[in-house]
């Protein structure tokens, strides 16, 4: 909104600030440090932009090594003093003095952390007196006053219990501190937040009273134990909606991930076991603090879609324990058998646990396996893919003399990259300064929109003839499509609601990065979180007919 209220003419350091600063937290560090220059904050001596300069600055450093890593931190240090100078107060002299520790310069941290502890005037309840206590914990931290430490955290927490976001970054930033220096980190496990749970099981009809209370109170004891503050998971009669039941009642957030259009979600895995299985369906829905879909269509007989929901499912667990710096987890009623297809609470024991993760297993004995949903004839024709829409911007701007110099420099380097790609994509299309690539696993779309954004950045565009600020936007998206052949070209046609999905999300991309949809960011956290990272952006630009959904900036390890 910002960037839009700036583009219309209206200028002001806080909307720039606002501007680079969503930027920043998008993870669009590269892009938001450009910006930060041309809308002159860089020569402002506000202490807000300051210490946005010294942010932008830590971000490099903290992805960096050795000697850049060490130069940038010094430079962070040296914006986050300049703020304090300015009237930035405790927060700017507590991230100085961090940046000096991770510069290498530990005299010089030490007397910031020092001046950080000016007695001050304490600062209240709520979130202000939460980073004042933080700040002086850090600070302490770095002096190797553990004890004290401590104190102030707790002083923290009990300042703004609820902040979880903001537990968990200051749980980032004092982890890194201990591996600089080689310290303890049991004390910080006060910052941790509650665990990220998904949740699965087998349906079944209605069971007896004293058997189900058996159950949800196995059930409770998992959660319990297990610390679970978040689950997410489908609402099948059966163990879905008894776990969903068990959560609310622990007073955790339950957040539904629906196979399909909930009528017919209803009609498929609810009321076959009976109505009264319903009723507690629309209850737990009522109360759920979110609810996704996987898709918006009727049921056309593919049990894909029960896969791809549940690994959906899956996916948003372990984003949120990432974004809160806590643990994920499987909680799951489960038989003991094996999986005999892509769906089902076997399906989803099996493949959590080749990523590794922590489970935590109900038993449960069932007299006949779960109902197999049968695949529709035309099954073949549908298939998960990964798809990437592609746009450079500034492109509409060009003179007609420059569109030739585009395609020889532009969209021949794309093409470049694109040859280069170790899994190139199995199908691709293009229109104007567009391109539509398909690709069969997510980590091989996301390899390519990095791959594509390394090669346009070294492109020199100033020697074509062109502008500087093109710039790449590339869009992603993860989901079941039909695979079908165009009948006026003869050419192979991928299409489906999905397709969609991944094409309205390019436009709200910031120039110069890779927004992915929370379905593929999740698929890349569970599988590939060694390669990638997925910071939460936050949601689409509402638009008629498509309703917003959370997108991540994509970018290395």
């Amino acid at each position: 909104m910002a960037r839009r209220v700036l583009d219309e003419g209206e200028h002001s350091l806080t909307l720039a600030h606002a501007a680079v600063l969503s930027l920043a937290r998008a993870g669009a560090t590269d892009f938001a440090r450009a910006e930060f220059v041309r809308l002159g904050l860089a020569d402002s001596k506000d202490p807000e932009a300051l210490s946005l300069g010294g942010r932008l600055l830590k971000d490099v450093a903290l992805t960096a090594n050795a000697s850049r890593r060490r130069a940038f931190a010094r430079a962070s240090a040296r914006a986050y003093v300049a703020a304090t100078d300015n009237g930035g107060g405790r927060y700017g002299l507590v991230n100085a003095a961090t940046m000096s520790l991770v510069a290498g310069d530990m005299p010089r941290a030490m007397d910031l952390a020092q001046a950080a502890l000016d007695p001050g005037a304490a600062v209240g309840q709520g979130e202000a007196g939460y980073f004042d206590n933080a700040s002086r914990a850090e600070a302490l931290f770095l002096l190797g006053r553990w004890e004290e430490a401590a104190e102030r955290l707790g002083a923290a927490v009990a300042s703004a219990p609820s902040s979880l976001s903001a537990h968990a970054s200051t749980l980032r930033q004092l982890s890194m501190i201990a591996a600089e220096i080689g310290a303890p980190t049991a004390w910080l496990e006060i910052l941790r937040p509650p665990v990220s749970a998904h949740f699965t099981g087998h349906m079944f009809a209605a069971r007896e009273p004293a058997d189900e209370a058996g159950l949800k109170a196995a059930m409770a004891e998992i959660v319990r134990v297990q610390k679970v503050g978040f689950g997410y998971g489908g609402l099948a009669a059966g163990a879905d909606i008894l776990w969903a039941e068990t959560l609310l009642a622990a007073g955790a957030e339950l957040h539904v991930v629906a196979p399909l259009a909930l009528p017919s979600y209803v009609e498929t895995s609810v009321r076959p076991f009976g109505e009264p299985w319903v009723e507690r369906f629309e209850a737990c829905l009522a109360r759920a603090s979110s609810v996704r879909f996987a898709a918006r269509d009727p049921y056309a007989g593919d049990d894909e879609v029960f896969a791809y929901a549940s690994r959906f499912a899956i996916g948003c667990a372990i984003l949120r324990a990432e974004g809160l710096s806590t643990r994920a987890v499987q909680v799951a009623m489960w038989d003991g058998r094996p999986a005999t297809g892509p769906a089902g609470a076997s399906a989803d024991v099996a493949y959590w646990r080749e990523t590794g993760r922590p489970q935590a297993i109900l038993p449960f004995e069932r007299p006949a396996p779960d109902a197999v949903v049968a695949r529709s004839p035309d099954a073949s024709d549908r298939g998960v893919k990964a798809m990437l829409f592609i746009d450079v911007r500034g492109f509409g701007a060009l003179h007609d003399a420059q569109v030739p110099a585009f395609f020889e420099v532009v969209m021949a380097g794309m093409a470049k990259a694109i040859r280069r790609l170790a899994a190139p994509p199995e199908h691709v299309e293009t229109w104007g300064d567009g391109a539509f690539l398909v690709f069969d696993r997510p980590a091989d779309a996301a390899e390519a929109a990095l791959a594509l954004l390394e090669a346009h950045r070294r492109l020199n565009l100033r020697a074509g003839g062109l502008p500087r600020h093109l710039a790449l936007r590339i869009g992603g998206h993860y989901g079941p499509v039909h695979l079908r052949v165009n009948p006026i070209t003869g050419a192979q046609a991928v299409v489906g609601a999905h397709v969609v999905v991944a094409a309205r999300i390019e436009p709200d991309v910031a120039p110069g990065a890779a927004y992915v949809s929370e379905a593929m960011a999740g698929i890349l956290a569970t599988r590939h979180a060694d390669r990638y990272r997925c910071g939460y952006v936050g949601r689409t630009t509402p638009r008629k007919s498509f309703p917003p959904v959370s997108i991540f900036n994509l970018s290395r390890r």
